[in-house]
């Protein structure tokens, strides 16, 4: 949880997870309030999910966004992410990574 003044303004949920056959990091959510977007406190979010990750061993990790959602993928590239592969669930998701 991300906290600005006392209210509760982003939350991440990551856990460890296998994939093809290694042990990654999966961000399975990662939501700031629309008002502190571009203001830094994703970066804040980013930079906890992997100093987590990094300390458990972990040295790539990965999350999946719509392809639609153009400012996700722009903040994620930025952040150093970069698209892995197109997957198909309910509708198609794009995987993206980063080694740290």
């Amino acid at each position: 949880m991300l906290e600005d003044e006392g209210r509760i303004v982003g939350q991440i949920a990551m856990h460890p997870k296998e994939f093809e056959g290694k042990c990654i990091g999966f961000v399975n959510l990662f939501y700031l309030i629309p008002e502190l977007r571009g203001k830094g406190c994703g970066k804040q979010l980013t930079a906890y999910a992997e100093d987590v990750f990094r300390r458990h061993g972990i040295n790539e990790y990965h999350l999946r966004v719509s392809p639609t959602n153009e400012i996700a993928i722009r903040f994620y590239e930025k952040c150093g992410l970069t698209k892995i592969r197109e997957e198909q669930h309910q509708h198609v998701m794009w995987r993206m990574g980063k080694c740290i």
